[in-house]
């Protein structure tokens, strides 16, 4: 049996190590990026290249995408070149990307009515995790569809969660992407309390990784908080764009966030000092900024990435 053709759009720090691990899986894969210099790795490692996600669609079997926002991903699917105009009648879309409900519930419909199946399967985890195929993808849409690519997503994710069949997925990854933020301001008091009181900030960190409130994020990033070395794996930039979808769901919902508003209004006193090129690790030291006790020339790196 051939394995299925797989198309991939978005081929930035998340999607080019995805498209290397199913290429050495043994899948042809064709991609697109709007940037084709991004595609360049993947073409070197066996890829195709194609001009269009209508193109792509036309010549593939399922098409995987990682795009940045709302509108990147109304613009693959919806444009005049977009994944609807390559629909003949049959196909999958997997979208790996955080995005709203609301859009992807309107890309569904819409692909829906071309008899293409769309999987909601946004990914949790770093670019070196991606790399290693150790992402968690929590999937939502057709059943049928999550299990006729199973085999695939485990080739880039250690753990598939089929979670229901609408806009669930996007819910499960917006939660915990609150969770990462919030739970990045809170080791940041932690650390500005043992500060105060004369605590090495390095046996601080090992104490808190040590402990019962012990986290995988938190020993992920322990060496960017030892060093305040703040080069970006997700940058603040990007986590406020995450952290207002989550928001505006909340509000539709009549849910109350009230610490993840206040983490919202961290962000913006950093976007404000020209930090949002920073990783989501610089929350740790708001409150050393409010104080005093810590400024931004502190951070490494100090200036702005391209």
């Amino acid at each position: 049996m051939n394995p299925l053709r797989i198309g991939w759009i978005g081929v930035g720090a998340m999607g080019r190590p995805m498209c290397l691990n199913l290429l050495n899986a043994g899948y042809p894969v064709m991609v697109f990026d709007k940037t084709a210099s991004q595609c360049e790795p993947v073409i070197a490692a066996g890829a195709a290249m194609t001009a269009s996600p209508k193109d792509l669609m036309a010549a593939v079997d399922v098409v995987f995408s990682t795009i940045f926002n709302d509108e990147g991903l109304r613009d693959i699917v919806m444009s005049e070149d977009g994944l609807l105009a390559g629909a003949a009648g049959a196909g999958i879309h997997v979208d790996m990307s955080t995005v709203s409900p609301d859009v992807s519930a309107t890309v569904a419909q819409a692909l829906a009515q071309r008899g293409v199946q769309y999987l909601r399967a946004p990914v949790s985890g770093t670019v070196s995790l991606a790399a290693s195929a150790q992402l968690s993808s929590y999937v939502s849409g057709p059943k049928e569809a999550f299990d006729a690519v199973r085999p695939v997503l485990a080739c880039l994710t250690a753990r598939q969660t089929y979670v229901g069949e609408a806009e669930e997925a996007r819910v499960i990854k917006l939660m915990i992407n609150l969770m990462v933020f919030m739970s990045t301001a809170v080791i940041g008091e932690g650390l500005a309390f043992g500060a105060r009181a004369g605590l090495d900030r390095a046996l601080m960190i090992d104490a808190i990784n040590d402990s019962i409130v012990a986290s995988p994020h938190y020993k992920t990033k322990a060496e960017k908080l030892k060093q305040r070395e703040y080069s970006a794996d997700g940058a603040i930039s990007l986590v406020v764009k995450d952290l207002d979808l989550a928001l505006a769901v909340a509000r539709r919902n009549d849910a109350a966030l009230p610490i993840s508003s206040l983490v919202r209004q961290y962000l913006a006193m950093m976007q404000s000092r020209d930090m949002s090129h920073l990783d989501v690790a610089a929350l740790a030291d708001v409150l050393a900024m409010m104080s005093g006790h810590a400024d931004a020339q502190d951070f490494r790196p100090s200036c702005p990435g391209p």
